[in-house]
């Protein structure tokens, strides 16, 4: 039921990259700072790289100055020193602490890759698995992670180690991936010992097994990392295994820093899973979720308004709820809202696309340009009526194939799964395995069509449950 959790986090591994980026590269020990500057100042270049990360990053005693150390890190790198190109490279490529410069990034990754520095080789490496900042390259990401890997790069290890058990991105390559994980978790890899737990925790890229996976999970947590425990926390909870128990691991995780713990708490709370005295905890939890910043929040409070969950169910009061966390900057609410207004909820919101388009609108300050033009694509398939439109929406799709995504897919499938299934029979029909209708209908041609097409996918898991599943249809669309 809640697998697609562990599912979203394969598809949003970037992201996870990006946000480990912001976490300091040189250690929080007190510097020689008087003998960093004066070194830095006959031009050694070491002390230059050094002193420059302890002023971006605010360590070792010295408070924070970004420019003065970038300025550092800039001469150092244009003296030669790889390590230098590295960290200047890392910093202009996830933009945390500097405005992303992509283009300069991959320059100096690239040039510190070649010199032989596994830290470039892994940042570039990531980077080119999924795309985003730069655009994707799997083969390249694969060569410069296996290289970084080779110089005992505890990151590439864990990165490469979990894509190939996975196979999201890179062929499987289960008993390799293993290896590489197993390794990475021997040299103190917590991001290992969480990826290769959840491997054993779901078995269903590796066998089963719980006990080690809790053990890993465990491991990570001593080192600070409390993402297996909330992941082993949510299993628990939604397969109904143990409330107590299930609530004890996500409240660790939620101390040691994983605000989506309590998120996933309040959650839990909501619809009954956290007995006894459920829904009464709610509160304690969302209070935590929203001080720990997490935007889903408010979408778990509009929901109980909507539902009527421990409160008179009201669709007016849901909107205002939503569009109040909008204007204060909750992109999660504001894409719920659109999607919402969209398409009603058949109860107490009516389907109002015009209302969607308006949001998008008076909120595009909170959406990428990729979003809002996915969003407004949403919203003309959800008053598209007939093949005459539906054929309308493909053509502007086939002129803007970089809309194309797994969410986008999904979320033009809740709008009006007959356009998805138009979309999809368009482009079987162009392969030949379709040979139909274009009608967005879905006949036993197209579904036998579409089958055939789902046993291509890496997943196929659901194939033989329902091609006509939001996963499926969007893994197809996203194709």
């Amino acid at each position: 039921m809640r697998r697609q959790v562990w599912a979203a986090g394969r598809g949003a591994l970037w992201a996870a990259c990006v946000a480990l980026a912001a976490v300091p590269m040189a250690g929080a020990q007190s510097l020689d700072l008087q003998g960093l500057r004066a070194a830095a100042g006959q031009g050694e270049l070491a002390a230059q790289r050094t002193l420059g990360e302890a002023l971006v990053f605010g360590i070792g005693g010295a408070g924070q100055d970004i420019g003065a150390g970038r300025r550092l890190l800039e001469a150092a790198a244009a003296s030669g020193d790889a390590q230098a190109k590295a960290s200047l490279g890392k910093m202009l490529l996830d933009g945390y602490y500097m405005p992303a410069e992509p283009e300069k990034a991959v320059a100096l990754l690239q040039d510190a890759a070649s010199a032989g520095v596994a830290q470039a080789r892994t940042t570039l490496g990531m980077a080119l698995l999924w795309g985003g900042a730069v655009d994707p390259d799997p083969a390249r990401a694969q060569a410069l992670l296996r290289q970084a890997a080779g110089q005992g790069d505890v990151e590439a290890l864990s990165v490469l180690g979990e894509q190939l058990v996975g196979g999201w991105v890179l062929d499987q390559d289960t008993e390799a991936g293993r290896a590489m994980l197993e390794l990475a978790v021997s040299k103190g890899g917590s991001r290992a010992a969480v990826a290769l737990g959840s491997f054993l925790l779901y078995g269903d890229r590796l066998p089963a097994d719980r006990g080690r996976a809790l053990a890993l999970f465990e491991r990570a947590a001593v080192g600070g990392d409390g993402a297996g425990l909330e992941r082993y926390g949510e299993w628990m909870m939604w397969g109904e295994r143990g409330a107590a128990e299930a609530e004890a691991y996500l409240r660790r995780a939620g101390g040691l820093g994983r605000g989506r713990a309590w998120t996933v708490l309040a959650e839990g709370a909501m619809y009954g899973y956290l007995q006894p005295r459920s829904r009464a905890k709610f509160d304690a939890f969302a209070e935590k979720a929203r001080a720990a910043g997490q935007e889903r929040i408010a979408v778990l409070e509009a929901e109980r308004q909507m539902w009527g969950i421990s409160m008179r169910a009201s669709g007016p009061r849901t909107i205002a709820r939503l569009e109040k966390a909008a204007e204060s900057g909750n992109a999660t609410a504001l894409k719920y809202l659109i999607a919402l207004v969209r398409d009603g909820n058949r109860l107490n919101v009516r389907k109002r696309p015009d209302r969607a388009r308006g949001y998008i609108d008076r909120f595009s300050v909170l959406l990428t340009p990729r979003e809002a033009a996915q969003l407004e694509v949403t919203v003309d398939a959800a008053e598209a009526t007939g093949p005459s439109a539906y054929g309308r929406i493909a053509a502007a799709l086939g002129e803007r194939p970089e809309l194309k995504s797994v969410w986008f897919g999904k979320a033009l499938f809740a709008a009006n799964p007959n356009v998805a299934v138009y979309l999809l029979q368009a482009d079987m029909k162009r392969r030949g395995i379709y040979r139909g209708a274009l009608n967005g209908l879905a006949t036993r041609p197209t579904l036998r069509a579409l089958w055939q097409d789902c046993m291509t996918l890496k997943e196929t898991a659901r194939c033989g449950d329902s091609v006509m599943h939001p996963e499926v249809i969007g893994a197809l669309l996203a194709r």
